[in-house]
C-alpha cells in the first residue's frame, strides 16, 4: 500500500489541479489518502503512526499541519511530518519517501545514490505524475520513484541527456578519426548508464570492452548512440542491437 499525507484542505486537488482519481478510488487496495494526522502526546511518542512502517512508499506534503479533535489544524504545527521523515521512513533508508510541498522547486533525487527518496519536489509536479506512478505500481508493485521525478518517460529522456553529454564530449573529433579509450574517459560512467538503459538483459561492460575493441570511426559511433535515442523517442525503449 502506498500512503498518501495531505491535508488537501479546501478540496485543492481538485480545485487546484483537477485531479478527482483518488476521491474516484481508481487505486483503492493500492493507494489510502490520509487527510489528517492526529498530534502525539511528546514528540518522542510516535507509536499512532507505527501502521506506516509496513507501508510501501510513504509521499508526504512536508508542511501537513497535526490535527486535533477540538481545535482544528494545529497552525505552524508539524511534528508528524518530522517524525515520519526522521523516525518511520528514516528518510528512505527504512520506507521510500516522497516530500512535497508548494514552497518545493525541481525534484532532489539521486536515483544512484538513493532510488527512495526524493527529498523535495513542488507539489503540481507530484500530482501530474502521480497516476502514472501509481498506476507502474498497481501493475508490477513495483515503487520507481523515477516516474514521480521525472515522469513516465523518464528513460527516454535520460538517455537523451546522456547522449547530449556523450556527443558534447567528442564534438571536437574528426569524424574520420578512430575512436580511441581516452576520447570517451571523461564520460566513460554516462556511457556505461546509457548502454544499461539501452540494453538492460546485456552485460554492459562487456559492450563496453567490444566498443573499445571494434575500433569504430567517429562517425560510427555517433551514428549508433543518435540512433538509440531515436529508438526510445518513436518506441520508447531501444530496439536495436550495438
Amino acid at each position: 500500500m502506498i500512503y498518501l499525507i495531505d491535508d488537501n484542505q479546501f478540496d485543492q486537488r481538485r480545485n487546484n489541479y483537477n485531479l478527482t482519481f483518488i476521491e474516484e478510488g481508481i487505486f483503492d487496495g493500492y493507494l489510502l489518502s490520509i487527510e489528517k494526522l492526529e498530534k502525539g502526546k511528546d514528540f518522542a511518542d510516535f507509536s499512532h503512526l507505527e501502521f506506516l512502517k509496513a507501508a510501501d512508499c510513504i509521499v508526504l506534503h512536508a508542511t501537513i499541519e497535526d490535527y486535533d479533535k477540538e481545535k482544528g489544524f494545529l497552525s505552524g504545527s508539524t511534528s508528524n511530518a518530522l517524525k515520519i521523515k526522521e523516525f518511520i521512513s528514516q528518510e528512505g533508508d527504512e520506507v521510500p519517501l516522497v516530500v512535497f510541498s508548494n514552497a518545493m522547486g525541481e525534484p532532489e533525487f539521486d536515483f544512484e545514490k538513493n532510488p527512495n527518496y526524493i527529498r523535495a519536489i513542488k507539489k503540481n509536479l507530484l500530482y501530474d505524475n502521480l497516476f502514472d506512478f501509481l498506476n507502474h505500481y498497481k501493475k508490477t508493485g513495483d515503487v520507481d520513484l523515477r516516474i514521480i521525478a521525472m515522469g513516465k518517460n523518464f528513460i527516454h529522456k535520460k538517455v537523451s541527456e546522456l547522449t547530449l553529454n556523450i556527443l558534447k564530449a567528442i564534438e571536437s573529433k574528426e569524424d574520420s578519426n578512430k575512436l580511441q579509450g581516452p576520447d570517451l574517459k571523461d564520460v566513460k560512467s554516462e556511457l556505461q548508464t546509457f548502454i544499461e538503459l539501452s540494453f538492460p538483459d546485456q552485460n554492459a561492460n562487456q559492450i563496453l570492452n567490444n566498443i573499445e575493441k571494434q575500433l569504430f570511426t567517429i562517425q560510427e559511433f555517433k551514428l549508433k548512440l543518435n540512433k538509440i535515442n531515436e529508438s526510445f523517442i518513436k518506441y520508447g525503449k531501444n530496439i536495436y542491437n550495438w
